[in-house]
């Protein structure tokens, strides 16, 4: 395998074209300073460019350094999935909203020196990634109902010329409006959750979660762990939404208000209209309205280098 640093960088993410230029900037840098050759491609929002490009220079990186939000990072890891090749290291520099990820992982989110340091010289560690009827799906996250609501009409609001700025004028003060507005709202889908021995249930909103972590400042599976091979689960009980969502974002999760465990798999299926599914942040279109989810296995694919990051510590 050649001595190939590829920099992934996503110039419409959060922090901006500029600062995420900036970063590449010093990335390419510090690797040339290592005598490495470096790649440097842009990517877009849909992911089908990162696929592109990983695609293109599999046999040759050696490492690969994805600059954006969460999302960036999410495709850039799925694709390498996609690819199973073994040994290739992936790196990131947060530039995202939320950056859940970089927050989980230990990696600083606010201090873009540091988070290149990191990058080029921090400790790999392996990561689970969450599949859906066996397809790697998401890193951090996975939710039907009330938040992938919030996730569904956020990307819409982003992606209209007349309201996107909205969302750059403060991305945490418009997903605080339209979440309030979404609570107000109806709440008529349902889904049947089946842990892997376990007792079932129905929900009309249910957080998946591979980490800790849950956008800026949540949680709503404080004992998650992105390696342990088990997904944790947090549901809304029967008209608790409300106080499932508010406990979750303040980090307290409450059995009074949650049905909370853990699973290795878990058999959803949809039970009414207005299934709606979001993961890392971003909008997932599932036609199906059923679903296993489970943990793919790292040495099930191959060895695949896509479970591997640069974090100095992990968050506690």
């Amino acid at each position: 395998m050649a001595n190939v640093a590829l920099i992934l960088a996503n110039p419409v993410a959060k922090r901006g074209e500029q600062a995420v230029r900036e970063a590449v900037g010093k990335l390419a840098a510090a690797y040339q300073r290592q005598n490495r050759d470096v790649v440097v491609r842009y990517t877009e929002q849909d992911g089908a460019r990162e696929a592109q490009i990983v695609s293109e220079f599999a046999d040759q990186a050696e490492t690969i350094v994805a600059v954006g939000g969460d999302g960036t990072v999410r495709e850039t890891v799925l694709a390498m999935t996609e690819a199973q090749r073994a040994n290739t290291t992936i790196g990131f520099v947060p530039m995202g909203n939320a950056n859940a990820l970089a927050r989980e992982t230990g990696i600083p989110h606010d201090d873009q020196d540091e988070a290149i340091k990191n990058a080029v010289h921090g400790q790999a560690r392996q990561m689970d990634v969450g599949a859906i009827n066996g397809q790697p799906k998401f890193l951090l996250m996975l939710d039907i109902g009330y938040f992938a609501h919030v996730v569904h009409r956020v990307a819409a609001i982003r992606k209209r010329r007349s309201t996107r700025w909205l969302y750059a004028r403060g991305g945490d003060v418009l997903y605080g409006c339209v979440g309030a507005l979404t609570l107000l709202g109806p709440r008529t889908a349902q889904v049947e959750v089946q842990p892997e021995d376990g007792e079932g249930f129905t929900s009309s909103s249910i957080t998946i979660a591979n980490a800790a972590v849950y956008a800026k400042s949540g949680s709503f599976c404080p004992s998650a762990d992105p390696s342990d091979g088990v997904l944790n689960f947090n549901a809304a009980r029967s008209n608790r939404t409300a106080r499932y969502a508010i406990a979750g974002m303040r980090g307290r999760p409450k059995p009074s208000s949650s049905r909370i465990g853990a699973a290795k798999r878990l058999q959803l299926r949809a039970v009414s209209a207005g299934f709606l599914c979001q993961v890392d942040g971003d909008p997932l279109v599932e036609k199906s309205v059923r679903a296993l989810l489970e943990k793919s296995d790292p040495h099930l694919l191959g060895g695949s280098p896509v479970l591997q990051f640069h974090p100095k510590h992990r968050r506690r």
